[in-house]
């Protein structure tokens, strides 16, 4: 069935893909927000270049469902908590409240209520990629990650499966620099961070696939090779 793996021992595998920052878009009722500040809407900060690509690429690969984001993150961002002050940026932040829970409404509330609908009723492990790509220079520093793997190292399981998968990576693309919680911190808030609370590793494993946007011309290597090697890791596991 899509989105699913028998591991070694039986143990079902479901697959679950997500982008939350896949789309720049602007809806209509939104844009005087932005305007003159196309700039930005294209930059690193409006959303994440590649993403959504390398998102269908890895849920082509593994028939996996796939829930992604269909407006910038400078108007509500997907990745954040309900509570997270960074949730409405300096763009929205300052809307009334009746506009925001609008946003909230239309596209914050339905990402996160088809994730934990996927975690109730998807069968056996569910692996979780969520996939984001990166700037290569942010204030000037050269970033020296081409694909980082943010998780949590306190989940051993989650640790062991990003680890080994990790050595894949290395031995499949030599010539890239493959990091551990880098650029980022696996901890950090967000949507998979936000649900490891309710459900334990064994259950749920929940990481980030971040790419550096230098990369961004090799999606398409990149989406063919890895749903194998997400899958012999997890092979590898039981």
């Amino acid at each position: 069935m899509p989105g699913r793996q028998s591991g070694p021992a039986c143990l079902t595998i479901s697959w679950l893909i997500t982008a939350e920052h896949a789309s720049k878009r602007v809806p209509a009722r939104w844009q005087p927000l932005f305007r003159g500040r196309q700039d930005v809407l294209k930059s690193h900060r409006g959303w994440d270049p590649g993403s959504l690509e390398l998102a269908q690429g890895l849920a082509g690969g593994l028939h996996a469902p796939l829930l992604q984001g269909r407006i910038t993150r400078l108007l509500i961002d997907l990745n954040r908590s309900a509570d997270h002050p960074g949730r409405f940026s300096a763009f929205s932040h300052d809307l009334p409240p009746a506009d925001k829970a609008d946003l909230d409404e239309r596209y914050w509330q339905p990402h996160w209520s088809r994730y934990r609908s996927a975690l109730d009723t998807l069968p056996g492990q569910i692996i979780h990629l969520a996939c984001h790509s990166f700037t290569p220079v942010l204030e000037g520093r050269i970033r020296t990650t081409d694909i980082g793997l943010l998780y949590d190292p306190s989940r051993p399981i989650e640790a062991r499966y990003c680890r080994a998968l990790g050595q894949h990576l290395r031995r499949a693309f030599p010539d890239l620099r493959v990091h551990m919680n880098q650029p980022y911190r696996g901890v950090s808030n967000g949507l998979g961070q936000q649900h490891r609370q309710h459900h334990p590793d064994d259950r749920l494993i929940s990481f980030e696939l971040e790419i550096n946007q230098r990369l961004l011309g090799g999606l398409d290597r990149l989406a063919a090779v890895v749903p194998d090697l997400l899958r012999a890791t997890a092979a590898g596991q039981r």
